[in-house]
This record gives C-alpha cells, sequence and structure tokens, in this order.
C-alpha cells in the first residue's frame, strides 16, 4: 500500500483544507463534495507546453506612449495614441448630493 498521496491529492486536500478555514464545514463539505464528482467524472486536467511567439521587432518603450496609424475600410488613416501609464489624466469624480 501506498500512503504517498499523489500530488493531484494533496492538492484536492489542500483545497478542501482551504475551503473549512475560509467558509467553515459547510465550505469543506461543498469542496469535498466537488472533488469527488470530478474524481467520479475522470476529467484530467490538460497538461499543455507553454506557447511562445517569436516578436518581429524589438518591443517598444511605453514611457513615451504608443501610438498607431490605422486603415480604415473605407481607405482614410486613423491616428490613435495612447498616452504613457504614468501620465494619463485622472478622471474627475463628482459626488451627488442627496436631495
Amino acid at each position: 500500500m501506498n500512503d504517498k498521496p499523489t500530488p493531484g491529492e494533496a492538492d484536492d486536500a489542500q483545497m478542501v483544507r482551504r475551503a473549512a478555514q475560509r467558509y467553515g464545514t459547510v465550505g469543506a463539505m461543498l469542496a469535498g463534495g466537488m472533488v469527488a464528482f470530478d474524481r467520479l467524472l475522470g476529467r484530467k486536467p490538460k497538461e499543455e507546453p507553454a506557447v511562445v511567439i517569436e516578436a518581429a521587432t524589438e518591443p517598444e518603450d511605453i514611457n513615451d506612449g504608443i501610438s498607431l496609424t490605422l486603415e480604415q475600410p473605407d481607405g482614410e488613416a486613423l491616428q490613435v495614441f495612447a498616452p504613457p501609464p504614468g501620465r494619463r489624466r485622472s478622471r474627475v469624480r463628482r459626488r451627488r448630493r442627496s436631495a
């Protein structure tokens, strides 16, 4: 007999313990039921390798902002500019006064 749990079983036990800590006995029961249904259905997690895509150029420095020129379906050019992350204007919030 092997008393050592498999990695999947260890993750399941951790999930049930976390549910018990956060939501009490009812949360642990619900999490345990979900684990049991998952095992009954026999679903295995997909283990897919990470996808790596090479870019044709070096990434741009976004500290100067990003500008793009897009061509619309009618042939007209559209200029788009996104300001740098730290220099965006903040939104003005107005509080409504109660009547």
